[in-house]
């Protein structure tokens, strides 16, 4: 009977030492998925989640592209200790990743550029236009403008026009000034 009762503790003590071990074993194989997903210049290990049971490696989070879905899958595959993968990682074109990151860092430079531009062409003409014309509000988009507002003549109106589509980075001008019309009283 003794044995009997020594054999079950010695198993029951072997099932939970082999339960901690696998424990340790999933955590270094996350951490070494994480490491190798961090050294590759395909992936992004900040928006890819790792997580491992029983040597399965499940992988989330979005990225913009197949590739680097399909290279985060490749290196988890060829992780020392990884028995099989589950790719869970969603795609979007939208998002933000290791394989898009400069063009995503060109588009911002580009609209800030644009808003620079747009904000520097509004600066000038309000500046120009201050000087004798009174009476506009002017729009810059992309660097087209748009002139509105009630100028007390046709010169005005005319000169305004020129002084925008003079005016460094104007693309277009659209002249909605209204002249004023004066009554006879």
């Amino acid at each position: 009977m003794k044995a009997l009762v020594l054999s079950i503790i010695i198993a029951a003590v072997i099932g939970v030492a082999g339960c901690g071990s696998q424990a340790v074993d999933d955590s270094a194989i996350t951490l070494k998925v994480k490491s190798k997903l961090a050294a590759d210049s395909q992936t992004s290990a900040i928006k890819i989640g790792v997580e491992t049971k029983d040597a399965v490696v499940t992988l989330s989070g979005t990225v913009p592209t197949a590739t680097e879905k399909d290279e985060a899958d490749k290196i988890a595959k060829n992780t020392e200790g990884v028995k099989r993968v589950v790719n869970d990682i969603t795609i979007n074109p939208d998002s933000l990743g290791a394989t898009n990151l400069g063009e995503k860092a060109g588009e911002a430079a580009k609209d800030i550029g644009e808003s620079v531009s747009d904000a520097t062409i509004l600066t000038k003409l309000k500046a120009k236009l201050v000087a004798g014309i009174t009476g506009t509000h002017i729009d810059v988009d992309n660097g087209n403008v748009v002139l509105k507002g009630l100028v007390d003549d046709a010169k005005k109106k005319a000169k305004a026009e020129e002084i925008a589509k003079s005016t460094a980075g104007v693309k277009e001008v659209k002249n909605q000034l209204t002249v004023k019309k004066y009554s006879s009283s």
